[in-house]
Formats: structure tokens, C-alpha cells, sequence
């Protein structure tokens, strides 16, 4: 008897044929076994292994699945910290891109707002807008920490990477910018919360301030996206470079700036439209 053996779970046997029928093929059985078979040379019939010899390879196809992910975590650490959690990188990015939409749209509300002279609906509106602002800033900057640290190239890569800090200071420009017009809005809501006469009335030059305050928010806003672009393509990096040099003068820059435009707004007086018009007369 002829044995074939084509995989360890499936033995093909054939009789060979009998003189008298030469000519004719016995069919071929297909035989399931539960252990992988081998050919005795002697009895020429199928012989199953040992079980030691074939579960040998089970507890090393386990060590290989288990070894698998460690291997990679340490050949491509960005690739398996990556693809830890997706979705959770995806909704970053999302409330990172979310953040700068409303931003954009607070902005440009204060634009067509801010005015001489508001109605008491318009003033009420205008401190929205600048809530909105502040919360959709502090979103911003959460989502970005997230993503600088765990879901985007990783710190490593964004410390060296000058454009990276430059972004960062046009951000902290345009926050420590807005505190002006954000402490003279608390300060007109809470004149009108109290009553007063002429709450809601600004002065021609805190106005004109703090329309070009909002006009120059506007502009960083639109160069942070360039910004983002250009350091997500390695331009400018430099390895060599500490994460000091790019972080000191960001900090140096939002601290000057929000001292300076709180003051001014503290310290700002402005001749209201009404007397300058009782003047005028």
C-alpha cells in the first residue's frame, strides 16, 4: 500500500492496482486524523506522531503572537502609540478643528458688533460672542496639548520643529491681544447688569481699539493654519535644537502681552459719544 501525505490534518491513500485489473485506479480516500502522520518505511502504512513532537510548535506560535506587538512597540514606538486608540485621536482632532471654527466665527461676530453705540440686545449678544471665545480658546488648547503629546508625531518631533513655536506664539498673541476687549466687555456687562446710564455706549476711539484688536486676532488666526501645514511637513526642523529656545520666547511674548493690553484696558479712558456730541453742539 502507497501512502501520500499533503498536510498534517489530511492523509490521501491508495491501494495499487492487482494484476488483474491493471488497468483500473483504486479511488482515492481522504482521511482526517487528529495528529499529523508520517510514512513507516517497513509496513509502508501512515503512523501518527508522537504527541510531544506535534504540539511542539503550539507554544511557539503562542511565544511568536505574544512577542508580536512587543517587537513592533519597540522597532516603530510611533506606529504602535498611534494606533492605540483611533478614535479617540480623531475626536482630538475634531474638537482641535471645532475649537478654531468657533474662534473664527466669535471673531468675526465682535467685528460687526462692536460699535459706538449698542442696543441692549446687541450687548448682550457681543458678551456671548466673547464667552464663546474664551471656552473655544481653552478647547484649543486642550486638544492641542492632546495632540502634540499622544496623537499626533509626538513631542519629540514638535519641540525641534521651529514653526511649531511659531504657531504657538500667534496663538499666544491673539489670546493675550483679546484680554482687552474682553475686560472692557465684563466691564460694560456689568454696568448693565447694575443699571447704569450709558452702559451700553463705547467711546470712537474704544471702539476703533478694539476693532483693530479684533482685526489683528483675525490675521494669527489666518496664518495658523499655514503655520500648522509647514510643521506638519518637517520644514524647518532641526534636531539639534532645544525645546527651551522655542518656549521661552512664547512665554516671554503671552506674559508681555497680556500685562500690557490688561492694563490698557484698566487704565483706558475714552470720551463717550454723547458728551462729544453735546460739545460738538
Amino acid at each position: 500500500m502507497a501512502a501520500i501525505v499533503f498536510a498534517p490534518s489530511l492523509t490521501l491513500s491508495a491501494r495499487a492496482a492487482t494484476p488483474a485489473t491493471s488497468r483500473a485506479r483504486a479511488p482515492l480516500a481522504v482521511r482526517a486524523v487528529a495528529r499529523p502522520t508520517k510514512v513507516d518505511v517497513a509496513s509502508r502504512e501512515p503512523v501518527a506522531i508522537a504527541p510531544s513532537v506535534a504540539s511542539s510548535s503550539k507554544p511557539t506560535n503562542a511565544l511568536a503572537m505574544t512577542a508580536l506587538p512587543i517587537l513592533t512597540a519597540m522597532a516603530m514606538p510611533e506606529a504602535a502609540h498611534a494606533s492605540v486608540s483611533p478614535v479617540a485621536s480623531a475626536f482630538a482632532a475634531y474638537g482641535h478643528y471645532l475649537g478654531l471654527v468657533l474662534i473664527a466665527a466669535t471673531l468675526t461676530t465682535e467685528k460687526f458688533l462692536i460699535k459706538p453705540e449698542l442696543t441692549e440686545e446687541e450687548a448682550k449678544t457681543l458678551v456671548v460672542a466673547d464667552s464663546v471665545y474664551g471656552i473655544a480658546g481653552v478647547l484649543v488648547l486642550y486638544t492641542g496639548y492632546l495632540r502634540v503629546t499622544q496623537y499626533g508625531k509626538g513631542w519629540e518631533y514638535y519641540a525641534h520643529e521651529p514653526i511649531f513655536w511659531v504657531k504657538m506664539g500667534l496663538f499666544a498673541v491673539m489670546g493675550s491681544s483679546s484680554l482687552f476687549c474682553t475686560t472692557k466687555i465684563v466691564q460694560m456687562a456689568v454696568k448693565q447688569t447694575n443699571g447704569e446710564a450709558g452702559a451700553t455706549t463705547l467711546g470712537e476711539k474704544l471702539s476703533a481699539r478694539m476693532q483693530k484688536i479684533v482685526n489683528g486676532e483675525l490675521l494669527a488666526l489666518g496664518s495658523i493654519p499655514l503655520a500648522a501645514a509647514l510643521m506638519a511637513r518637517g520644514v524647518a526642523f532641526q534636531e539639534s535644537m532645544p525645546w527651551q529656545a522655542g518656549a521661552a520666547p512664547v512665554a516671554l511674548v503671552s506674559l508681555a502681552l497680556s500685562v500690557k493690553y490688561v492694563k490698557e484696558a484698566i487704565t483706558w479712558e475714552d470720551e463717550p459719544v454723547a458728551a462729544k456730541e453735546k460739545v460738538e453742539a
